[in-house]
């Protein structure tokens, strides 16, 4: 194939962390890292050279179509696009990416292709960015705006329910919208939000809020949430 991926650097891009890899113009597939592979079930991660999202043995195929669409538009517009993609994958557990896709250049700089790269999102703080930017915003100047916690959130275990209840809680859904999800009473969803205050030693909903957060719960997503496969565009 007349676009290849030097050798000479696999070695190095191979140590990254996450899912990337590339592929031509018609979306075949021109390399694919190991974790790319292990997720997406072939034996050995080579194995997806010279396939389509069509001929790989996971789930993802059912979302084949769209990605096949992002790519002609990365490569038509030559500009980059994020993804959002939640997916059952080859050994049945579901997984949550942010994956980023990119116009591939060759050294004449046409597009050759694209170039893809993910991280699943429980390895990324998805709110902490957010909470500790606002936390840093209320310090004195003349503070030194560094944390040290001590914290393990391991240390608190949460069950199924309790773990769905937390979540949309840290994303401001109200108890009537979690109850409606959950298929619940209101009722039952404030007797959860009551446990997870005595869990956290929280002396309130929003106290427990942001002690989840210092303890890094944003970035926990429950997989009894995915339910449902998504390839979603992001704007930037």
């Amino acid at each position: 194939m007349k676009n290849k991926v030097e050798p000479s650097l696999l070695h190095i891009f191979n140590q990254l962390p996450g899912c990337w890899g590339c592929k031509d113009k018609d979306s075949v597939f021109v390399y694919a890292n190991s974790e790319y592979g292990n997720i997406i079930g072939v034996d050995h991660h080579l194995d997806c050279i010279g396939r389509t999202d069509f001929d790989m043995p996971s789930p993802t195929v059912e979302c084949a179509e769209a990605f096949q669409e992002q790519d002609n538009l990365v490569v038509t517009t030559g500009k980059r696009m994020r993804v959002l993609d939640i997916h059952p994958y080859s050994d049945g557990s579901w997984r949550a990416h942010l994956f980023t896709k990119t116009p591939w250049k060759n050294d004449e700089n046409e597009i050759v292709g694209t170039i893809f790269s993910g991280v699943e999102l429980k390895d990324t703080a998805v709110l902490e960015v957010g909470h500790w930017i606002c936390r840093a915003a209320g310090i004195d100047p003349k503070e030194q705006a560094s944390f040290n916690l001590d914290l393990n959130h391991n240390a608190i275990n949460l069950n199924t329910r309790e773990s769905e209840v937390l979540f949309l809680l840290l994303y401001g859904k109200k108890p009537q919208y979690i109850a409606k999800v959950l298929g619940v009473s209101v009722k039952t969803v404030e007797n959860y939000v009551i446990r997870l205050r005595e869990k956290f030693n929280a002396r309130s909903k929003n106290e427990l809020i942001d002690i989840a957060l210092d303890f890094g719960f944003g970035s926990h997503i429950p997989e009894s949430m995915l339910k449902r496969q998504l390839s979603v565009i992001l704007k930037e």
